[in-house]
């Protein structure tokens, strides 16, 4: 089957290399042969090249597409572009089927192969190789489980029924036809799987690169992506929990402040603030998503560029940012005819001028990293739970000025307390736009959605109505409510081909036509 021999080539597109970062010595491996295979599994730094290769895997240009277009597209984020992307005009146009190309997960099961060869080899090799200390092998376990849930989250947050494979494909002994798992066990099963290194993970102190305290998973990475889960399955004490145990091991994290903000986090990546975020340069590996997605310049030649575009803020009431609030100038601007996502992309330069214009952007020469989890993530996850669960109003309302407070220094600390008397629905609606505040663009605003439809008891009537029809304002309305009616439809499709390669998958019944395998 030629999607299955594709699948067994991806153990061996590990072995080839490449770079992480600046850290070539993480990729020097040069086999001659298939046969390699067999022979690689000697030492430690066999082992360490391929825990390299599951976060190589996670820098392809369709990887990152993916978590912009899956968390950010269907969202009241953003709109379409200038750059004349089909699959993009389709899913915009709600027109989306199971032949549109971001339904095509392989990019993710990619990584995830790479991180099941880890977790299956590298204990044999630690067996044999007597330089090899055990504590190594933990950190590295711990690595490639964290990368493999955080890509298992992320499927399970697009298409909800998806199969669940903790074997590596290294020969065809395996069975390719694997069905989707009950979305609620996998979830159980991540969890379970993420405590189960919580502890041998490494801390951020391990590590004194700092390409590798930010750009690998560490303990807070694995305790913010369990908290992040517990939040999605409405487990709001174990949530908390998971956010707690973050925030007694800060160490050197604590959040950046308002004047070095977005050039801190965003321009130059790896911050104070920063916890788990992709590794991205311009001499060694351009992030052409990004590029392509929301920049004005760079990506691949011929390539579309500002496929996406800021939804029309300007025009919300009430606004969404107040006018002192620095995350809206920094995050997006308009021109004549046209506006441009300028976080990440470019750093803005304060100027006397109220009007935020182009030419007060400097744009990035280099290429942004990629941000999974930051500490003002912690806080508003914690607050949003510590809503659900108990009336510490004010409790929550200290969070969310950690983060709103940073954005808006002109209006002075406590600034929420003193202009708002918040009643605990209040607050739980001032979270979750302080959510859309401080992580627009970041690929979360969709999932924040969609989780707020399945709290709702999976109805979408009221985000639709709420949030997402403005969106679509110059679609029928009728159609458009039609079409986001049902919680299924909120999904993505599976696409066709990975249909034909598995016939043991079952279609999201949204998208189920006369053309489908069955």
């Amino acid at each position: 089957m030629k999607t299955k021999k594709y699948i067994l080539r991806i153990v061996m597109m590990a072995l080839l290399g490449g770079t992480f970062a600046s850290c070539e010595s993480w990729f020097d491996i040069r086999p001659k042969s298939e046969t390699v295979f067999e022979d690689f599994w000697k030492d430690e730094n066999d082992v360490l090249s391929m825990v390299g290769s599951c976060y190589r895997g996670m820098n392809e240009t369709g990887f990152i597409e993916r978590a912009i277009v899956w968390g950010e597209l269907r969202s009241d984020n953003v709109k379409a572009g200038t750059g004349k992307s089909d699959p993009i005009r389709d899913i915009l146009n709600i027109n989306l089927n199971s032949s549109n190309s971001y339904t095509y997960w392989g990019e993710y099961y990619s990584v995830i192969n790479f991180c099941n060869t880890v977790i299956k080899f590298a204990p044999e090799v630690q067996a044999k190789d007597p330089n090899f200390k055990r504590e190594n092998l933990d950190v590295y376990i711990a690595e490639a489980k964290g990368v493999r849930a955080l890509c298992y989250f992320m499927l399970l947050r697009t298409f909800r029924d998806i199969p669940l494979i903790t074997e590596p494909y290294a020969d065809d002994s395996l069975p390719f036809e694997v069905e989707q798992e009950n979305p609620d066990n996998l979830l159980n099963f991540l969890i379970d799987d993420l405590k189960s290194v919580e502890n041998q993970a490494a801390d951020e102190k391990t590590w004194s690169n700092l390409l590798y305290t930010k750009g690998r998973i560490t303990k807070n990475a694995i305790r913010a992506l369990i908290a992040d889960m517990y939040l999605w399955k409405n487990d709001y004490n174990n949530c908390i929990i998971y956010c707690d145990k973050v925030l007694a091991n800060l160490g050197q994290l604590q959040l950046e402040s308002s004047r070095v903000y977005n050039e801190s986090v965003y321009y130059l990546g790896n911050s104070k603030e920063s916890i788990f975020e992709l590794q991205f340069s311009l001499k060694n590996y351009p992030n052409y998503a990004m590029n392509e997605m929301y920049g004005m310049f760079g990506g691949r030649a011929g390539q579309d560029m500002h496929k996406l575009s800021p939804y029309n803020f300007e025009s919300m009431s009430p606004s969404l940012f107040e006018p002192t609030d620095l995350r809206g100038k920094d995050a997006f601007f308009s021109t004549t005819g046209s506006s441009f996502i300028a976080k990440y992309m470019a750093l803005r330069v304060e100027t006397s001028s109220s009007t935020v214009r182009e030419g007060d952007y400097v744009f990035n020469a280099e290429a942004p990293n990629w941000i999974f989890y930051r500490l003002a993530g912690i806080y508003l996850m914690k607050a949003e739970a510590s809503l659900r669960i108990g009336t510490d109003l004010q409790g929550a309302l200290d969070l969310v000025s950690k983060t709103f407070d940073r954005a808006n220094p002109d209006l002075g600390s406590g600034s929420l307390a003193n202009s708002n008397n918040y009643t605990q629905s209040a607050m739980r609606n001032l979270v979750f736009d302080e959510r859309q505040r401080e992580f627009l663009f970041e690929g979360k605003r969709y999932f924040d959605l969609l989780r707020r439809i399945r709290r709702e008891g999976g109805k979408p009537a009221n985000v639709v109505n709420t949030y997402l029809l403005k969106k679509y304002s110059k679609l029928d309305n009728t159609t458009t409510k039609s079409k986001l009616s049902e919680l299924d439809a909120l999904y993505m499709p599976i696409n066709v081909d990975e249909l034909r390669a598995n016939t043991a998958l079952k279609q999201n019944p949204f998208y189920v036509t006369s053309s489908n395998i069955e």
